[in-house]
């Protein structure tokens, strides 16, 4: 066992990093070990850094941290400071991923301020592309668009194939978001064949992903499907759960346009319990770094201060020789101590361990109980929806039939046309569908009646359709009005919400709701 051995593998789990995170956490784990049995420090470091990316690449943001956090501690120990600058722009995107939005730009900064200063042009393109795809989640379009460009332009120049395929992958996801669906297929599709040469695996999937939401809306439904099989096959394949949750999210959303509303249950359990698995470990994440870092982190940076004071005045010269030991005696007491806080993190953190799992246990009941209300109504809705298609088909057929029959019996027909018109109007049903709404989302309704009170009772029924992500097809099935009436009140409702052209009314009531 020897350094080389440990770079040779850290290599391998570098190259692998996109094309199987598997495989890149497994060369990182063997160097990680032989590392630490050399000792080799600039060894355990890299390879914490290559585990923790390859972590956050599956969707496994609690390892993700646990790792990346080591990776940037070892490499302040080792003073490298690109090291560091390379382990914060990796934080940042698991920040970002987290939604912690703060922490994930203070991150990106200190990268880019470093990649800058030594001029790694290659660096400060990658960092132009994730600040981006921070800015497209607080929906800050033109600035994201602008640090897109710029990372082409530099990526292109220095032939670096994973920048390109990513900064167009961002575009596509940009163009998505202004419901530019066409230029949002282009970008995706530049990105596919840039990540094909570079055997970007991740990204392709990401990209089919991208390029079956986009037909779906376009409805092509065949493409729809051919491109989201893809992105399912390459997510299965190398564990990528994030992937995997948005793809079955999109194959509920294409069956149910379909029809088949039983495989678009199936498909919304698989989502539930795929979304429920993520939610829970990034929670748990979250917590977990709060309070280790409220452990010791406080001990730390009085020590380094009172260093940084205590080697300036001496540099000076400007104490005593008595007021010098004073001082030592007081450094010697932080150290004490800080050392003695820090024996003691293992104790605490176990201990916080024991009231965290309690908590989860409760926050696993509850998300037990929001997942059954969820599935059902979910269910509830695709029921409505069917059975408001099956009496517009029916109102159809009398409409037609009545064309051909004598005029004595046209007053019956018409008159059982009007009755199935009432069925779609029944204020019980929606008085119901009302109830089970509000016990899945709560908030949304009252959130936005205070800040809108002019909201009618119509409008609410669109919004909670909106909100429950359902095509204008399937919103026209439900309130019994054509596809055009349905984008009319959805205009109208977009502009009591002073919403811009480029809003997205689902992201809008989703915001409210959080």
């Amino acid at each position: 066992m020897n350094k080389t051995r440990v770079d040779r593998l850290n290599e391998l789990g570098y190259e692998y990093w996109i094309a199987d995170p598997g495989a890149s956490i497994k060369y990182g784990h063997q160097a990680l070990e032989i590392a630490k049995i050399l000792p080799y420090e600039t060894g355990v470091a890299y390879a914490n850094r290559i585990i923790g990316v390859a972590h956050w690449a599956q969707g496994n943001l609690d390892l993700s941290f646990h790792y990346l956090i080591a990776a940037r501690k070892g490499y302040q120990e080792l003073e490298d400071a690109l090291g560091v600058a390379n382990s914060s722009l990796n934080l940042g995107m698991a920040y970002a991923d987290q939604r912690n939005f703060d922490l994930a730009k203070r991150n990106y900064e200190d990268a880019l301020q470093f990649f800058r200063q030594e001029g790694a042009d290659s660096r400060v393109a990658t960092t132009y592309t994730k600040i981006a795809d921070l800015l497209i989640l607080l929906e800050k379009y033109t600035p994201a668009f602008d640090y897109l460009n710029q990372a082409l332009v530099i990526h292109r120049r220095t032939g670096f194939l994973y920048g390109v395929a990513e900064a167009n992958q961002k575009l596509g996801q940009l163009a998505m978001s202004q419901e530019e669906w066409d230029d949002a297929i282009s970008y995706f599709l530049l990105a596919a064949d840039a990540g094909k040469q570079r055997n970007d695996q991740v990204g392709l999937a990401g990209n089919y992903l991208g390029i079956g939401k986009a037909y779906f809306i376009k409805n092509n439904l065949g493409l729809a499907e051919d491109y989201l099989n893809r992105a399912k096959k390459l997510a299965e394949k190398f564990g990528l759960q994030r992937i995997r949750r948005d793809v079955y999210l999109a194959y509920k959303n294409l069956e149910a346009r379909r029809g088949n509303f039983r495989q678009a249950l199936l498909h919304a359990d698989a989502y539930l319990n795929v979304r429920d698995s993520l939610f829970n470990r990034e929670k748990s994440n979250l917590i977990a770094n709060m309070e280790a870092r409220r452990a010791y982190e406080a001990q730390e940076e009085e020590l380094v201060l009172a260093q940084k004071n205590l080697d300036l005045l001496v540099k000076e010269n400007k104490i005593s020789g008595l007021t010098k030991w004073l001082l030592v005696l007081g450094l010697l007491t932080v150290i004490a101590i800080a050392y003695a806080l820090l024996s003691r993190k293992d104790r605490v953190i176990a201990r916080k361990g024991a009231d965290l799992e309690e908590a989860y246990q409760r926050g696993n009941d509850l998300e037990t109980v929001l997942k059954g209300k969820e599935q059902e109504l979910t269910s509830y809705t695709l029921n409505f929806v069917q059975k408001n298609e099956g009496i517009t088909e029916l109102k159809r057929l009398l409409q037609n039939l009545n064309k051909r029959v004598s005029h004595e019996h046209r007053t019956e027909l018409k008159s059982i046309v009007r009755k199935l018109e009432g069925l779609l109007r029944v204020d019980e049903d929606w008085a119901d569908f009302r109830r089970h709404f509000e016990s899945v989302h709560p908030d949304l309704i009252r959130r936005l009646g205070e800040e809108f009170p002019g909201l009618t009772s119509n409008e609410f029924r669109l919004t909670s359709l909106v909100r429950l992500n359902l095509s204008t097809k399937e919103i026209s099935a439900v309130l019994g009005i054509s596809p055009d009436s349905v984008k009319t009140a959805r205009y109208r409702l977009r502009k009591k919400f002073n919403l811009d052209t480029q809003d997205s009314l689902f992201d809008f009531l989703l915001q409210h709701e959080r």
